[in-house]
């Protein structure tokens, strides 16, 4: 079995076992959320040709060079000396703007001390002064003045908790990122775009759609926005308003409870068997071209994901960001909170 040496402790894996499980077993400190490879929050790093390529799944070239890995997805076959990530792709940033969009949604906007040159649609890591890591969407543009990032406030969150209740203007963060291909592509702007959102999962979606309006993207937009009930349609005015602006984007709203109004074109349905019609009634001659784009809870995402691929959509044109659920407390955290590559 391989021997891990991190931050003067060593441990011997089990079988099966992958690095962050093994230095969590004897007490090691290593911030971590999703355990499933998707959030990016337990990146470490070690030399570039003792990682396995499966630990390095979803990282960038550049990062994979540089010998950083997964801990939730590092098997080694020999034996591995790590340590914690290197500052390359991180910065400090300042919340610059702390408001309530709902009952349970708070918007951060943060101006970050160096650029972030990320796609719309992508994700961060965000990192408390007390080192609790979480993954979110940011919600604004490339070239905006700040990164938006939309928390949804979590039963028992301690991440969701202190964004919603605690957070200032004026406090100080880390992040680090951008990671995430769940964006939008400038270059093919005649493929119809299918974009649905569950619950936070709309706060990418509404970076990608003003993207490409303001891209002049040519082929037809639908954005489905999906939630429990009207109250979780959080940005459900500011997309009518959009739809309404721009005759080349269709929306439409789904609940699971309540009946909504006809004003508001709120149907009660399944989301993923609303948007797997509005795919089937799709014209035959541009199916193939479509582009789609999937955010928020897994189980919905993976079901769309199957259906659509079932349904004949290759799965290079499907694109998805899945939230996941944090498994396990983070450094100094004592909560577990929902999130994923981009929290709900």
């Amino acid at each position: 079995m391989a021997t891990i040496v991190y931050q003067g402790r060593e441990v011997t894996l089990q079988r099966g076992e992958t690095v962050l499980e093994g230095l969590l077993r004897v007490g090691a400190s290593v911030p971590h959320t999703c355990r499933r490879g998707l959030c990016k929050t337990c990146v470490l790093q070690a030399t570039p040709d003792s990682v396995p390529s499966a630990a390095q799944r979803g990282l960038l070239p550049s990062e994979s060079a540089r010998g950083l890995f997964l801990a939730c997805l590092c098997r080694p076959v020999t034996d591995l000396h790590a340590f914690p990530a290197d500052d390359a792709g991180s910065t400090e940033a300042e919340i610059v703007d702390v408001t309530r969009l709902s009952a349970t949604v708070v918007r951060l906007r943060l101006r970050p001390d160096a650029p972030v040159e990320h796609q719309a649609g992508q994700y961060l890591v965000l990192e408390r002064e007390d080192g609790l890591s979480r993954s979110y969407s940011m919600a604004n543009r490339p070239g905006e003045p700040w990164l938006e990032l939309h928390i949804r406030l979590m039963a028992g969150g301690a991440m969701s908790g202190w964004a919603y209740h605690d957070a200032r203007r004026g406090t100080r963060v880390r992040i680090r990122g951008p990671y995430g291909d769940c964006v939008y592509a400038p270059d093919d702007p005649d493929a119809p775009l299918l974009m649905v959102g569950v619950g936070t999962g709309i706060a990418p979606l509404w970076g990608v759609v003003r993207e490409a309006l303001a891209s002049d993207h040519r082929g037809s937009m639908t954005i489905v926005e999906a939630g429990l009930d009207r109250q979780g349609l959080y940005l459900h005015d500011d997309l009518r308003a959009l739809a309404r602006e721009h005759g080349t984007l269709h929306m439409h709203s789904c609940v699971l409870e309540g009946d909504g109004t006809d004003s508001e074109n709120i149907l009660r349905a399944p989301v993923d068997k609303f948007a797997l019609q509005l795919f089937a009634r799709a014209d035959p001659a541009t199916k193939a071209r479509y582009r789609v784009l999937l955010c928020g809870d897994s189980a919905v995402v993976h079901r769309l994901r199957r259906g659509l691929f079932l349904a004949g959509l290759s799965s290079r044109r499907i694109f998805a960001d899945a939230f996941v659920l944090a498994t396990a407390p983070s450094r100094a955290a004592s909560a577990t909170q929902g999130l994923g590559s981009a929290t709900p």
